[in-house]
């Protein structure tokens, strides 16, 4: 049996993406890099042990477009090798994830669009200290050049 010390604490990190307007397909990875070897996953670091993901934020430096803004992110234990780069259909080894978090359809703020993650609650142990995610547009998204993502996830240790 494990019980929450219910103190809460949140972790980001972000990438800029490629200086192009290309356009993203359901299904495509968004990432730093359009060449696979390069890609660098987000990383979190939450320490090692056990936690709770209670909840999760996303936001992109582009606030002027938010159509079809909608993205989801893919969790892992271990960094995940990715078969192709930024644009490229996602695709990588599934061996340590294990989590997949939907956000609501963007809003514009002043300086960003964000969303944030619905219905989460994941349980996992971090054996290594760190969790690495991947971005997945989940709509024909028009990106802007080198706009810059961002990823906050809220958890708890258990």
């Amino acid at each position: 049996m494990s019980c929450s010390t219910g103190l809460i604490k949140k972790v980001t990190d972000s990438f800029s993406r490629p200086a192009n307007t290309t356009a993203y397909t359901a299904g495509d990875l968004v990432a730093n890099n359009t060449t696979p070897g390069s890609v660098v996953p987000l990383t979190f670091n939450t320490g090692r042990g056990g936690i709770r993901i209670k909840g999760a934020s996303i936001t992109k430096t582009d606030e002027t477009d938010v159509s079809n803004a909608e993205f989801s992110l893919h969790l892992f234990g271990s960094s995940p090798t990715v078969g192709n780069g930024d644009n490229g259909s996602l695709s990588y080894d599934f061996s340590d994830k294990f989590a997949d978090i939907d956000f609501a359809t963007m809003v514009a703020a002043t300086d960003v669009a964000w969303a944030i993650s619905t219905g989460t609650d994941y349980n996992f142990y971090t054996a290594g200290g760190n969790l690495y995610g991947l971005i997945e547009a989940d709509a024909a998204y028009g990106p802007a050049s080198g706009e810059t993502f961002s990823v906050t996830l809220i958890f708890e240790r258990t």
